[in-house]
């Protein structure tokens, strides 16, 4: 059955009814095919008679489906009296262009399925896949303009997608491609089969996805309810994750006949998105290394010696201009976090703080967690390693208003012989509804963190991040061995100088020439002593573009400058080498780095950072021209001031013995004109010594030249008042 809206034609709606349909089972399915043309400005809509006679959309589509006949499954839902269904083609607009052919809309093959009242659902584990041989019971979206591809080993992108699936390494997985004819914009939707109520203990739902690449749009997870017709998000992820599989477990305790979706959205051509090894599993999800909130404390506990406690919180923070919009874990509404709110009567000092349960001794070098602290009036973060008995040292520290988004910090674990805590302290700035700070994500990990202050990139970017948001045009890469572009980028990382080592990178395959990536750092506090920072960059191209570092504020950024002022720049191919550059920075307010690449004019433009380290002080060797600003700055002058003595003491044990030996070598046949002009080279302790008479003294040079005495010089011994 199809609807031509000719160019003739003044119609701009036709209707196809069903028949009366029977009561149904809350797994009713409607199958149908459609056809929309390519020249079409039509659209296709699937309605449904309410109980009361409204009428509810059920499904809409717009866009053409080129030469295919793509099938789409849709919920029904229970019906406990008979029902109607319409199929609407409508005209969107007046055609103008009289020359142009058919606009069509079509449908074929309605069918409809599980709709039996003793219809039962398979069990839950069948619904898993592995998408080894298809899609299992797992059916493409039509609502979307493109559909999952099943593939094996790399996608057909450099820079982008996984290099083998996640099962076996050498099985399949379903991805989306982002280059063309992919558009930015556009979705692929995977559904399930219509599951049945979660039940008391719910399920755990668990997939491994992947989103690496410049330019990575979005993945998410829906619940999809018949009756009502409702969509629920229930987590999302955007933009650049790393190169590998990254889990997802989700605890599912809808009490609705549902359905999961899982939709990803193109980001652009270097934004290939997969996912693999999807599965079900009764009862929740199970414990993992991370604590996330998302069903309680985790056994993490409130002290009952503090003046607040963290509440335990999904969606926005109840004060406005501050704290988070969503969790960390899910960046949905839905999402769980620990935070603590502000108000006018706080006091400054006031705190709260959370302890975890106790960990073995022997287990765990680096603790890792993600935090959020917006506002104007924020105070101060503690993270603290605390013993069994009690006794606790700071690990991790962190003031003042951070921005608007969630931040990554880790900190090393000190050796300890006992089991011990983790304890986070948030500290109240004064009287303020613009504090509330927050914490998720908790986890204890294996993998030594980088010392305060530096990034080596071997497990991760630390806090550096991309900017996103529709700012930039291409993110920061982080990636290891030889650049898939050729005569670029480096081949080795610069910490370990090996093809194994890791470092970030911009692909300068993608995008256009101008275009710019930006990496922001953590927020710094003022400082009189100023801060360095030293970093090792890459630029090897014939083509490379232009690495500027600048530093940004609060009321600069407020004005619609992301990048701030300029600190640093270099252009232009450097060779196929590692570079150290480094910057002083004194500013008078909070402030962050912030490294941007504008993009050459061809692919041959690669650049790279590595080993980042930011550290109070300046960054020449000069002394400070300040006073120390506390005890432990006057205890390094003085070991500085002891060191230096020291040396003067042994430099000058050194000169005393090097003039002993001087006068024992020129005794004959050293010490005479003609044993002179015979020895050319009079060799002390890897020194030459140019030994010329000046009336009555000899005065004495030290080089690392070779030396040809002249006619003159007739004395070569020093005396030890001399020396």
């Amino acid at each position: 059955m199809r609807v031509n809206f000719s160019q003739g034609s003044t119609q701009t709606e036709a209707r196809l009814q069903s028949p009366p349909l029977p009561l149904s089972s809350p797994y009713c399915q409607i199958l149908f095919h459609f056809h929309i043309s390519a020249e079409s400005s039509g659209s296709l809509r699937v309605l449904m008679q309410q109980a009361e006679g409204s009428e509810a959309i059920l499904w809409s589509r717009s866009h053409n489906t080129v030469s295919h006949w793509p099938p789409e499954h849709l919920p029904v839902g229970r019906h406990q009296q008979p029902y109607k269904v319409w199929f609407s083609g409508m005209k969107e607009g007046i055609q103008t262009d009289t020359t142009s052919g058919d606009h069509i809309v079509a449908v074929d093959d309605i069918s409809f399925i599980n709709c039996e009242k003793s219809y039962q659902p398979p069990a839950l584990s069948a619904c898993g896949c592995s998408f080894e041989d298809g899609l299992c019971v797992w059916v493409q979206g039509a609502e979307d303009e493109q559909d999952w591809l099943s593939w094996s080993g790399s996608t057909e992108t450099p820079n982008t997608g996984p290099a083998e699936d996640h099962t076996t390494g050498k099985g399949k997985y379903i991805y989306i491609e982002g280059s063309r004819p992919s558009v930015k914009g556009n979705t692929a939707q995977l559904k399930s089969l219509l599951l049945p109520p979660a039940g008391e203990q719910g399920y755990c739902f668990t997939f491994w996805y992947h989103m690496f690449g410049a330019t990575v749009g979005s993945l998410r997870m829906l619940l999809q309810t018949a009756d009502p017709f409702t969509k629920t998000l229930v987590w999302q992820k955007s933009g650049n994750q790393g190169d590998e599989w990254l889990l997802v477990q989700n605890h599912v305790t809808l009490q609705k006949v549902h359905q999961v979706i899982l939709e990803a959205t193109v980001g652009g051509e270097a934004g290939d998105i997969a996912i693999d090894d999807v599965s079900f599993i009764s009862g929740p999800c199970p414990n993992s290394d991370m604590c996330d909130f998302e069903e309680g404390s985790c056994y993490w506990q409130q002290q009952t010696t503090d003046d607040f406690d963290w509440v335990r919180q999904s969606g926005s923070s109840l004060n406005p201009n501050t704290g988070p919009d969503s969790d960390h874990t899910t960046n949905t509404p839905g999402g769980h976090y620990y935070y603590l709110p502000s108000s006018a009567a706080d006091r400054a000092g006031q705190s709260a703080t959370m302890s975890s349960p106790l960990y073995p001794a022997d287990k765990r070098a680096c603790v890792q967690l993600w935090y959020h602290m917006y506002g104007k009036g924020m105070g101060q973060l503690n993270v603290y390693q605390q013993s069994q008995e009690g006794k606790q040292a700071l690990i991790f520290s962190q003031t003042g208003d951070q921005g608007r988004l969630w931040r990554f910090a880790q900190a090393s674990l000190l050796p300890r012989v006992q089991p011990y805590r983790i304890v986070v302290e948030g500290v109240k700035a004064g009287p303020t509804l613009e504090g509330d700070m927050a914490f998720d994500d908790v986890q204890l990990t294996d993998t030594q963190c980088p010392p305060p202050g530096h990034c080596d990139f071997e497990s991760n970017s630390c806090s550096w991040s991309n900017l996103g948001g529709g700012v930039d045009q291409g993110d920061w890469l982080r990636g290891r061995g030889a650049s898939s572009n050729t005569n670029t980028g480096p081949s080795v990382d610069h910490t370990t100088n090996s093809t194994h080592g890791f470092y970030l990178y911009v692909d300068s395959s993608v995008g256009e020439w101008g275009d710019m990536s930006f990496l922001v750092g953590d927020v710094f506090q003022p400082s009189t002593r100023g801060h360095c920072l030293t970093f090792w960059y890459h630029m090897y191209g014939h083509q490379v573009g232009t690495l500027r570092v600048f530093i940004n504020d609060r009321e600069t950024q407020s004005g619609g400058d992301e990048e701030g002022s300029l600190e640093w720049i270099e252009t232009g191919n450097k060779g196929d080498r590692w570079h150290m550059a480094s910057v002083t920075v004194k500013h008078g307010e909070a402030f962050w780095f912030v490294f941007v690449y504008q993009r050459g004019m061809g692919t041959d433009g690669d650049v790279a950072l590595d080993d980042v380290t930011i550290l109070p002080g300046s960054c020449s060797s000069e002394p400070p021209i300040h006073p120390p600003e506390d005890d432990n700055d006057v205890l390094t002058a003085g070991l500085a001031v002891g060191l230096t003595m020291l040396a003067g003491i042994i430099i000058s044990i050194f000169l005393f013995m090097a003039n002993r030996t001087c006068s024992i070598k020129n005794q004959p046949p050293f010490g005479n004109d003609d044993a002179m002009k015979q020895n050319s080279v009079f060799d002390l302790f890897d020194c030459k010594i140019d030994g010329t008479q000046h009336g009555t003294e000899s005065d004495f040079t030290f080089s690392n030249r070779l030396y040809n005495p002249s006619p003159r010089a007739t004395d070569a011994t020093v005396a030890s008042s001399d020396a």
